[in-house]
């Protein structure tokens, strides 16, 4: 099928969409309008992207999450979110090898947060199914690799060390009403400077892409997050966290 085919097919399914908008449930009539308690469980799985690594080490585990939320369909109205990830990220070691009892494996990811991620909108166009709200990020970033702790011979991939790091930037947030359900998805995207301890070479400063998906319904939501350090060389890490939760 070439371009022009597309193009056509793409016109045609959002004339249609939005002929049969009538029929959409509205946003403001969505469970997620208002402030929300959030609990979920996920399975999370941390990677280091670093194409010279010489060894590619993840990490994995079942975690949970808790958050709040706060969501109001009209123009000109605040919207925010507030993601806390420490308490699930300690927990999942409590029952990961080696525990927290020792240091993980050389090379092993981490991104995590402190004080949690925090995310402040204002709606700037809302209709009566979909919305888009702009404004700032700030939040914690936990983030590097675990260090050598044996031999500074070994061959496993072991530069760079774990740093703690403020951050702060943009943001976007834009919900849709489905059609023909009962269903919003939602999405959060900030982009993020750091600031904090200088790292050691080969490692750079990161500036974070931190990304969720959230399709919700009720008060049943799935969940995708994707967190991904965007520094130019070291360890480039990124968080994927997918999984279901209960809004209260």
């Amino acid at each position: 099928m070439n371009k022009t085919k597309i193009c056509g097919a793409i016109c045609l399914t959002l004339g249609f969409l939005f002929k049969q908008s009538d029929g959409w449930t509205q946003l403001s009539e969505a469970y997620t309008d208002g402030k929300i308690f959030r609990t979920a469980l996920y399975y999370g799985k941390m990677t280091n992207e670093w194409s010279g690594k010489i060894e590619n080490e993840t990490f994995d585990a079942v975690v949970l999450d808790i958050s709040f939320s706060r969501s109001q369909y009209s123009n000109f109205k605040f919207q925010s979110s507030h993601r806390y990830k420490i308490l699930g990220d300690v927990m999942a070691l409590l029952y990961t090898k080696p525990g927290i009892a020792e240091k993980p494996n050389p090379g092993t990811p981490t991104l995590s947060s402190v004080f949690g991620w925090h995310n402040y909108a204002l709606s700037l166009v809302s209709t009566k199914y979909i919305q888009f709200s702009a404004g700032g990020h700030i939040g914690d970033y936990y983030y590097g690799v675990e260090g050598l702790h044996t031999s500074r011979k070994s061959d496993k991939n072991t530069s760079g060390t774990i740093y703690y790091y403020g951050g702060y930037g943009p943001l976007a947030i834009v919900d849709l009403s489905i059609p023909g359900t009962s269903m919003v998805l939602h999405y959060e995207g900030s982009y993020a400077f750091t600031f904090g301890e200088q790292p050691v070479a080969p490692d750079q400063q990161p500036e974070i892409l931190n990304q969720m998906f959230e399709l919700r319904y009720n008060k049943i939501f799935l969940n995708l997050e994707i967190v991904n350090g965007l520094n130019d060389w070291g360890n480039r890490i990124k968080r994927q966290q997918l999984g279901i939760g209960f809004m209260f």
